[in-house]
């Protein structure tokens, strides 16, 4: 609403996908943002080989959670928004240096040389 002349009214606070989803589907709410991961894994629910085929692929995941979408809830994907929901590993530094693990192959090789402590 702010760089725009439209008025909006927001609803923040709603919960998670599911409760999103609904709202959406039952005409409560206009849009949310959503992760194409969530909407493949959580509300699509594909075949876990048919996900792991695709989910490396951002642009294969999109497509084909967008044409699903539409298929099975009449719903549109819009161009995704550019945010990345990338994951990190975090250590606290006094381990870190302990261990001398300061990337994710510094812990493979800590994890490969001390096996024996599960």
């Amino acid at each position: 609403q702010g760089n725009t002349n439209y008025q909006v009214a927001t609803k923040t606070g709603l919960g998670g996908t599911k409760i999103c989803f609904d709202a959406l589907v039952n005409d409560q709410i206009d849009f949310y943002p959503e992760y194409t991961g969530t909407g493949l894994l959580v509300l699509l629910k594909p075949n876990a080989d048919f996900a792991k085929k695709i989910a490396h692929d951002k642009d294969k995941t999109y497509n084909y959670v967008k044409d699903e979408f539409i298929k099975k809830f009449g719903i549109k994907w819009l161009t995704p928004i550019g945010f990345n929901n990338s994951y990190a590993l975090m250590m606290r530094r006094k381990q870190s240096k302990e261990l001398g693990v300061y990337s994710i192959t510094d812990l493979k090789q800590y994890l490969d040389n001390n096996n024996n402590n599960k």
